[in-house]
């Protein structure tokens, strides 16, 4: 055989696994002449002998089924290249044309050329009786059309139909005929599809003509109207458009199409002119003979009932297109067009202005309506408007009007509207001749108005009305006595009198309730009874606008929620903004609507609104909150919620009825009993209610009679034990996700019984259990019998229920059913992640089984990590009190009997998710977790290394798996979880699954590849390579376990498989199935060393890793070698003799018997089992002989191998045909042209350098023969073609210059070297390729890696856009333009680098070039690399002339862009060109131009362009000289510039910018002059480092802060440490920047810190005369300021930043007189007395907000402070504005004791020159009337919370008082939170006045008098109710 066939045999086969180069020209898809590819060309097959068994073969290798004609005498034309084949010989059964007897010679010429018609049983699908889109799925078979059966048929069935028409999904499968009965054969039944198919003969099913069906049992499909492909390109052959028949698509043009959702015309919807596609373009019909009949066929293929008229004269205007019909005549019957007589296609005597229309009836079902409707008021603006009425019916279908009327396209649903109503119920009117008319009642019901409902878009009617319920209407009377189904898409589908035929008057006129659009509202951002408000539409929330938003509006929505009504509607966004789309607007409700699409708005999501501008509302709250304590999810102690605390209920006349309402109340539907005397042990808040007596009937228990006082304790707290009947449900004799279903009733658990058992009642339980969906439903005891009573039977769901206690059934406990019918199901593994909708609060939601999924993660069947299912997430459980109780539980939980073991310490590994449990301690009897005492969900104080785990009895695996079966890769659920291979070796051998004890084996009945491949994913391989039978691997001696095993190859594992049963088989051990999986380990490399020798490397779990030397020796290195394709080992090396490998070990103790196929099958200690070093690392030298057996992956059979090595081609040369061994074998060259370049090598997944050291002409030749040329020029050193930038991957290589690539020569080891990139070693190759190599007709994929044209450029434009222009024999020539397009453009882009294309352009555009035109007709798919990889006319193989040139606009090629020199929002521009990074010139560089370089890397803009190589010489070229930039460019290329590389500089003129980063800078943990810089960066608050922190850089600060300057620079976290991210170090200021981002720095985020390291500044305390930047106050607020009575010194206290009076205090004191302290350092420190006097003391009184002092007091009168003592040596002149602005020694300078800590009495009446409470809030002060707070009766940080009001203190009342308070009143003091907020005057009660009540902070109030509270003084309290604080202590 000649040798050519060898090298297209290999090459096929190592591509595409089992077929040869082959194919079919000159005529459609599936017919041809038959051409084989040979020496670079294609040839032909002459037609001597040739015949059906040899077109067979070419058509099974072309994919098709078979062939349905052999062709001779050139048939499909004569082939131009060689006659390659003759005398072809086939019996038929042949894979391919070669494996025929054949002759390489021949006789013959091309009018011989042999050709074939292919035969693909099923291609032709179509859908007939319905529409464009739905229909009878009809195939064409043996000639004619005919059906499928619907026995089995369902939507996955359906999809695969609809994807093989074209559309994208199927929307529903239709049975029995629901399209009418077909007429020819059923061709196919019992189709059973997976989904994944191309076509339906793809799909199981009985056989061909093989059923027991009749037509009555024809299905049919509805698609998605939105086609998959669209319309067909050029590429797609007719064959593979959707639908049949020549021209089955048609559409209706200059009067609007019903398929316009494959092409829209801009017509009307049911009539214009006819169009048909044909040839690859619309064409019309000609009207010859055009008649009513002929229109009834166009518009029944349109999916119209039938025809209205059929017009002439192209009376909606003349078509562009062919005619393709005239004289057309049908009968009327036809299904399509084609079927009608006429003259031929486009045989015609007509002009377009005879193009025929038509006008169909009734608006097809196809276009469902959306959602929305119009109002009458906008059909009343649109009547009134200059679109006069008869112009609006353009908007309506069924009605004729000329095209130019047409202004704009309104949906279908404007046909029916409501009136005299609201947003879902009115009035139906329907718009008839030009007006709208009502719809009489007689005969009107719930049917009817569902299909009103559903045209106008909602899902269903609520009510029907009569009797003009919503007002009489005014226009005509258009229908009466209307009859729909329900099952109607519109009215005048429904039978009704005929229009305006009826006997009936206004008063008669019919109404519609619809369900409601908007019926799901929620309140965000507050609390149960208050918040935004919040409605759902178009799948997510949005809010409402408070435009006119009301208490009438309030009312509405609270009453919607369930509430009785609103006590506010609150504007202003305030509960915080929402964040989702704004839906309404403008409500205007009158208050007694139901729901707020009800009330009058703009429309759904119109508005003119902000979210600053979102309603809220508080309703009035018609219970308590309510919760169980103290016991499990249904049982507790009664608790209610009231004035921000829980309290409890006393059991005074506490019963069952009183139980009852409260069960109820939380969603229970019972109680079971009442429970008294603190069964659930004693609460410790107050006791809320006592005496309460119902009567059973209230649904809340604040509804029943009771006393709000009480004579009780918690010894008297009342209980229940709440019943649910069925909420509790479990999956039982499965896994996590399948099992027996079994309820919880009357104390134990019960199974259901499976009569009437189907996938709807599954997925109930499903989701009832937290899964999305089910997916099988079981009978008949799949899961074994259950044990208990069976509650449930005739189990009959609707699908919408969230229990099973909602589905129809037959009573609880009411059956006629054995245990052998217990029910099951399969669930989806994925648990559903949705919450309860609002229809169902959180809070009413019973508490029982939340933890209810339990898995065991990290082991194997029986035992693992536990893991629990909470919030959406698998979470783990800790082990703190863990014991064999709890496992016990978890078990059972499982449905095992006991646990064996509980095990601690995370013995299964760590998980990841969050702790849900800790200090679990269960009696053993419960039954579930969650029933169990624990601390609380999440509340835990452990790490995952603390993860609880269990054993579990009853396990299908008694002994634990072998090291054949690692534990890592078995499955942790499923009855037959535990399989394993026996007989074999580690990737095959007989399945045997482990069952009852003991191992069994599956029978080989139906066994096939897809059952092989489940098994081995179970066993943790990718899949299976064979599956076998008869028991190759031995026979098996337990039980059979499994027969007729028929897996669908989706299955986890092999019990989810359809089977016989188990244990139920026919079979005989002789019969057992065996598999070979692909090989755990068959990925094996060398590393270290070269091609043939070096460091043994397996890939395992994702990396590469070594094997351990121990016992290591030549069986072992024969068993690498050959896996590898070498024959045999030379050499089995130890000690990591080719260096040290860096991965895991992954084998160690290797013992080969020398004949295994791979390392795995190989004796081991297990993966991962070792205790080796990476010192004792194997190694091997194989031969350099390739093996003879060549591994059993498949690349290449034995006996291929048998052949190639019997031909010229020496064994040697064989090593380039076989697989993993050219570890480098891609090789290409960077920064020259297509011969010539830097030489890279890709390794590990990159391009890399080689160096060059030794480098020398021998390595060039290689490298340029890996190329593809025929050897080298030159051999190239030092970086000559550019330094690359990758790794250096090979250094000293010593090639021969006979190797076939870089890795067969010696060299160092890979990446090991001693080089930097300035020696990359180059090459210059001969410039004509190897005449060896294939020519551009060869695939890409065997061409290489650089192309004859891998050098093109850009002319005539600019960077990224110009004439497109290759490099070819020396010259660069230009592209011709024919067949050029935006496919053509990307390839050209993406081989310039950039990303893609924007433009294509043609007729030299970028002027005409002067070369060679190289190519013409240009073809790419988009997929190639170059574009001599594409198709073309050959290279300088024209038609075209350089006015034709084409060229491309190519994404941005500038758009990586850097600064370099600086920091990271600063420094020199650099901008990447041909691979490498350049400068920007400054010439004209400017701020604009700054702006662009700036938002283009993320920054919002620039604060400076600097010049003048501020950052330093760039070392690159110059790219961009002359920028021009307006400011709005997106990058530098939009800008103006000289061109790429054009300029007239130096680097002395590289261009830099400084970005802006952040603006938002602030103090933290200080006070309002000092403490830590926090600066605002990537959406949170970041601090600065220390390093090189000094008075410079604290100067910026302040003056950004607006002070004027600072007084210290602070280091090592002297305010405390922040917590969020270390934004800068290494700052250095100059200190005249304005802002921190101007200085110098490492760059964001770029730091070697610590929090420990934060930098801090004081500031002076006077502010800057130039107002911050920032915008906190306006010129012209400071000019009103000053012109006021608040002079100059006054206006300090509006300044930002500052907060002057929050750091001085009085304490030990009262309100206006004590021990003076300061705030310094994050604590309160006293001031020495020395030289302390009245002026002294009055700063200090004035700056606590007194008018002056009355004394200065010394020596420690008010007691000796405990802190540092801060100032001394004060000296005031009394004139200043605060202590800090005197001289003194400097903080914490002195030379005192505390019994000198000096003291003040103010003057008792506050400052009469500060502002009043009526001063406007913005002009107030940062501190408020209430800015002196203290804490009484307690200690420093503790304590009763007093204000200072009117001169005196006062207490806070605690109603409404939590944390949230609390925690402003501790920032107030100067701590940095709050702990706890005290109520019930935990601290004593206080004397004075109670100033403040109902406190409701937000929690970022400086001071309390910011928060909510009841007005001042205003309170309904007593001082036993004086609030209280702990604050923390850092």
């Amino acid at each position: 055989m000649q040798l050519w066939w060898l090298l297209v045999v290999a090459c096929s086969v190592l591509i595409s696994g089992n077929a040869k180069l082959i194919r079919l020209a000159g005529g459609a898809g599936n017919t041809g002449r038959v051409e084989v590819y040979h020496n670079g060309q294609w040839g032909t097959v002459c037609d001597d002998g040739w015949g059906l068994e040899e077109a067979n073969v070419v058509c099974r290798q072309l994919g098709f089924e078979s062939a349905s004609w052999s062709r001779t005498m050139a048939h499909y034309g004569q082939g131009t290249g060689p006659i390659l084949l003759d005398d072809v010989v086939c019996d038929g059964s042949e894979t391919f044309l070669t494996q025929c007897s054949h002759s390489d010679t021949h006789d013959c010429q091309h009018t011989e050329d042999a050709g074939v018609d292919c035969y693909s049983v099923l291609n032709n699908v179509r859908l007939a009786g319905g529409g464009g889109n739905y229909g009878r799925v009809e195939v064409y078979y043996n000639g004619q059309w005919g059906t499928v059966c619907d026995d089995g048929w369902d939507l996955i069935d359906a999809n695969v139909v609809c994807r093989q028409l074209g559309f994208e999904s199927a929307l529903e499968s239709k049975s029995s005929a629901f399209y009418g009965q077909g007429s020819g054969t059923i061709v196919l039944d019992d189709v059973d599809c997976t989904g994944d198919e191309d076509s339906l003969d793809q799909c199981r099913h009985n056989g061909l003509e093989e059923h027991n069906c009749v037509h009555y049992e024809d299905a049919g499909v509805v698609c998605s109207n939105t086609p998959n492909t669209l319309l067909p390109t050029t590429d797609t052959p007719s064959s593979l458009l959707p639908t049949t028949g020549v021209w089955n698509n048609v559409r209706l043009a200059g009067g609007g199409g019903v398929l316009n959702n494959v092409r829209l015309a801009g017509g009307g919807g049911n009539y214009g002119r006819v169009e048909v596609y044909y040839n690859e373009q619309w064409g019309t019909v000609c009207d010859d003979g055009w008649d009513l009949n002929d229109a009834h066929v166009v518009c029944r293929q349109l999916g119209f009932e039938s025809a209205l008229e059929g017009n002439s004269n192209a009376m909606y205007g003349l078509g562009s297109g062919p005619i393709v019909l005239d004289d057309v005549d049908c009968t009327g019957d036809e299904h399509s067009l084609d079927q009608c007589r006429h003259n031929g296609l486009e045989e015609h005597n007509c002009v377009h202005y005879e193009d025929a229309g038509v006008v169909c009836s009734n608006t097809p079902s196809t276009l469902l309506p959306t959602t929305g409707y119009i109002t009458e008021e906008l059909t009343t603006l649109l009547l009134s408007t200059s679109y006069f009425t008869e112009a609006l019916t353009t908007l309506l279908p069924s009605t004729k009007v000329p095209i130019r009327l047409w202004r704009w396209r309104v949906d279908i649903l404007n046909t029916v509207r409501l009136a005299g109503g609201g947003g879902n119920y009115g009035r139906v009117e329907v718009y008839y001749k030009g007006q709208w008319g009502t719809v009489c009642d007689d005969l009107w019901d719930s049917d009817d108005a569902n299909v009103v409902c559903r045209q106008l878009g909602f899902e269903f009617a609520l009510e029907g009305n009569r009797n003009a319920l919503y007002g009489q209407g005014s226009g005509p009377i258009v229908l009466d006595d209307v009859e729909c189904t329900g099952d109607e898409d519109s009215l005048d589908q429904c039978r009704h009198n005929g229009l305006e035929e009826h006997n009936c008057g206004h008063h008669e006129d019919a109404g519609v309730v619809c369900q409601n659009i908007l019926n799901t509202v929620r309140l965000a951002g507050g609390g149960g009874n208050y918040g935004r408000v919040e409605v759902y539409y178009k799948g997510q929330w949005g809010t409402v606008c408070d435009d006119w938003w009301d208490s009438d509006d309030a009312n509405v929505v609270c009453r919607q929620l369930g509430f009785e009504f609103a006590l506010e509607g609150n504007r202003y966004a305030l509960y915080g903004q929402g964040s989702g789309p704004i839906v309404l607007d403008d409500v205007e409700c009158t208050g007694d609507e139901d729901s707020l699409d009800q009330c009058r708005h703009n429309g759904l999501e119109e508005h003119n609104c902000g979210h600053h501008e979102d309603a809220g509302v508080v309703c009035q709250s018609n219970a308590k909150e309510i919760r169980l304590a103290g016991g499990a999810g249904n049982t507790g102690r009664v608790e209610v919620y009231h004035n921000g605390q829980w309290g409890t209920v006393c059991d005074d006349g506490w019963g069952i009825e009183e139980a009852d309402v409260v069960c109820r109340q939380l969603g229970f539907e019972s109680a079971s009993w009442s429970r008294t005397k603190a069964h659930y042990g004693q609460g410790t808040g107050p006791i809320l209610l006592d005496d309460v007596v119902c009567d059973g009937s209230e649904t809340s228990l604040t509804q029943c009679s009771h006393s709000d006082t009480d004579n009780c304790q918690h010894t008297e707290d009342a209980g229940v034990d709440c019943y649910s009947v069925l909420n509790n449900v479990r999956l039982a004799g499965g896994g996590g996700n399948y099992g027996r279903v079994e309820v919880y009733y009357n104390g134990q658990w019960g199974t259901v019984c499976d009569d009437g058992w189907d996938l709807i009642d599954a997925n109930v339980v499903c989701r009832q259990l937290g899964f999305d969906s089910a997916l099988e439903s079981k009978s008949s005891a799949f899961y074994g019998q259950g044990s208990g009573t069976i509650v449930l039977d005739d189990v009959d769901c609707t699908g919408d229920e969230d229990s099973l206690d909602q589905c129809g059934h037959a009573g609880l406990e009411e059956h006629n059913c054995g245990h052998h019918e217990d029910a099951g199901v399969v669930c989806q593994n994925t648990p559903n992640t949705l919450l309860p909708t609002t229809d169902t609060p959180s809070s009413l939601l019973p508490t029982t089984g939340v933890l209810n999924n339990v898995r065991l993660a990290g082991g194997g069947g029986n035992f693992g990590r536990v893991e629990v299912y909470y919030k959406g997430q698998w979470g783990t459980v800790c082990d703190d009190l863990w014991d064999s109780d709890d496992a016990n539980v978890v078990c059972r939980q499982l449905g095992f009997e006991f646990a064996l073991e509980g095990n601690r310490n995370a013995l299964y590994g760590q998980g990841s998710g969050p702790i849900v449990l800790d200090d679990v301690e269960c009696t053993g009897d419960e039954d579930s977790l969650d029933q169990c005492r624990h601390n609380g969900l999440e509340e835990h104080n452990c790490g995952h290394y603390e993860d609880a785990g269990v054993v579990c009895s009853n396990t299908p695996n008694t002994l634990l798996p072998t090291t054949d079966t690692p534990n890592t890769l078995l499955p942790t659920t499923g009855v037959l979880n535990n399989v394993r291979l026996a007989g074999g070796g580690g990737n095959y051998g007989r399945v045997e699954v482990y069952y009852n004890g003991q191992w069994g084996t599956v029978c080989d009945d139906g066994w096939d590849l897809i059952d092989a491949n489940v098994v081995c994913r179970q066993l943790g391989f990718d899949s299976a390579l064979e599956y076998n039978s008869n028991a190759l691997y031995d026979q098996g001696s337990g039980p059979i376990v499994l027969d007729d095993v028929d897996c669908t190859g989706d299955e986890d594992s092999l019990d989810q498989c359809g089977h016989a049963g188990l244990e139920k088989h026919n079979c005989g051990h002789h019969e057992d199935a065996g598999v070979v999986c692909n090989s755990v380990l068959n990925n094996v490399r060398l590393a270290g060393g070269g091609g043939h020798y070096g460091r043994v490397e397996v890939y395992y779990k994702g990396q590469w890793g070594t094997v351990c030397d121990d016992l290591w020796d030549s069986d072992d290195a024969n068993v690498v070698c050959r896996q590898l394709g070498f024959e045999f080992a030379l050499e089995g090396n130890r000690d990591a003799l080719y260096g040290q490998g860096s991965g895991p070990i992954v084998l160690d103790d290797v013992e080969c018997t020398g004949d295994e196929d791979s390392l795995d099958q190989c004796r081991h200690n297990g993966l991962e089992e070792h205790n080796c070093g990476h010192y004792e690392d194997a190694g091997v030298v194989c031969s350099n002989t390739p093996s003879t057996l060549l591994p059993t992956t498949g690349y290449i059979t034995e006996e291929l191998t048998t052949l190639l090595l019997s031909t010229s081609y020496s064994t040697e040369a064989l090593t380039t045909l076989l697989p993993s061994t050219n570890i480098l074998n891609t090789v290409r060259l960077a920064g020259g042209g297509g011969n010539y370049g830097r030489v890279e090598v890709y390794y590990k997944g990159q391009w890399g350098t080689v160096c060059d050291d030794l480098w020398d002409s021998d390595d060039a030749n290689v490298v340029c023969r890996q190329l593809g040329f025929e050897f080298a020029l030159e051999g190239n050193r030092n970086a000559l073609y550019g330094q690359g930038s990758g790794p250096i991957v090979l250094d000293d290589v010593e090639c021969t210059g006979d190797e076939d690539s870089l890795d067969q020569c010696r060299h160092n080891g890979l990446e090991e070297h001693n080089c930097r990139h300035h020696e990359d070693a180059g090459v210059v190759c001969q410039n004509t390729p190897n005449t060896l190599l294939p020519t551009t007709d060869t695939p890409s994929s065997l061409l290489p890696t650089t192309g004859v044209l891998n050098n093109v450029r850009l002319a005539g434009g600019g960077g990224n856009y110009g004439r497109v222009e290759v490099y070819y024999n020396g010259q660069w020539g230009t592209v011709c333009d024919d067949g050029w397009d935006l496919i053509d453009a990307n390839v050209v882009c993406r081989q310039l680098g950039f990303d893609s294309a924007l433009e294509y352009n043609s007729n030299a555009l970028y002027g005409q070039g002067s070369g060679p035109i190289m190519l013409d007709d240009v073809d790419c798919t988009g997929d190639e690399d170059s574009l001599d990889q594409c198709g073309h006319a050959g290279l300088e193989e024209h038609n075209c002339g350089h006015h034709e040139d084409a060229g491309v606009v190519c994404n941005s090629v500038l758009n990586n862009v850097r600064l370099a020199g600086g920091g990271g929002n600063y420094g020199r521009v650099e901008v990447y060109y041909n691979e490498q990074w350049g400068t920007v010139c400054d010439d004209g560089w400017d701020l604009n131009d700054a702006h662009v370089v700036c938002r283009q890397l993320g920054f919002e803009s620039a604060l400076e362009g600097n010049s003048n190589a501020m950052y330093g010489l760039g070392s690159g070229p110059i790219v961009l000289d002359d920028v021009d930039c307006t400011g709005d460019e997106h990058s530098l290329d939009q800008c103006r510039h000289a061109g790429l590389e054009e300029d007239n500089c130096d680097h002395f003129e590289d261009a830099g910018v400084v970005c802006r980063v952040f603006d938002n800078v602030r103090l933290a943990g200080g006070g309002g002059n000092y403490g830590r810089v926090e600066v605002h960066y990537n959406g949170q608050w970041g601090t600065v480092c220390d390093d090189g922190w000094d008075l410079n850089d604290a100067h910026v600060i302040c003056r950004q802060l607006g002070f004027e300057f600072a007084l210290e620079g602070n280091s090592n976290a002297l305010y405390g440490q922040g917590s969020g991210p270390i934004v800068l170090d290494n700052v250095n200021c100059m200190g005249d920047e304005d802002s921190l981002d101007q200085c110098r720095h490492n760059g964001l985020e770029e730091h070697n810190c610590v929090h420990y390291e934060d930098a801090g500044v004081v500031c002076s305390n006077t502010p800057s005369t130039l107002l911050p930047t920032t915008g906190y106050i306006t010129e012209e607020l400071t000019t009103l300021l000053l012109s006021t009575s608040y002079f100059t010194e006054a206006l300090t206290t509006l300044l930002p930043s500052t907060n002057i009076l929050n750091t001085v205090r009085l304490a030990g004191g009262g309100g206006n007189y004590g021990r003076v302290e300061v705030y310094y350092k994050g604590q309160w420190g006293t001031v020495c007395d020395d030289l302390w006097d009245s002026d002294d003391a009055n700063v200090v009184c004035r700056q606590l907000g007194f008018e002056f002092a009355l004394e200065g007091n010394r020596n420690a009168l008010y007691g000796q402070g405990s802190g540092p003592i801060v100032l001394d040596d004060v000296e005031c002149t009394g004139g200043e504005d605060s202590l800090d602005q005197c001289r003194h020694n400097g903080l914490e300078e002195h030379n005192c004791r505390h019994h000198e800590d000096a003291g003040v009495v103010c003057q008792n009446t506050p400052n009469t020159l500060l502002p009043t409470t009526d001063t406007p809030s913005s002009l107030l002060p940062t501190t408020g009337v209430l800015n002196n707070v203290r804490l009484a009766g307690g200690g420093a940080n503790y304590g009763r919370v007093e204000v200072y009001y009117n001169g005196q203190w006062g207490t806070v009342c605690d109603d409404g008082w939590d944390v949230t308070d609390a925690n402003v009143v501790c920032r107030q003091l100067g701590f940095d939170s709050a702990k706890e907020g005290n109520s019930y005057a935990l601290y004593g009660q206080g004397s004075g006045p109670i100033v403040l009540d109902d406190v409701d902070c937000t929690g970022d109030e400086d001071f309390l008098d910011q928060c909510g509270h009841a007005g001042l003084e205003n309170h309904d309290c007593g001082h036993h109710e004086d609030a209280g604080v702990v604050c923390t202590v850092l």
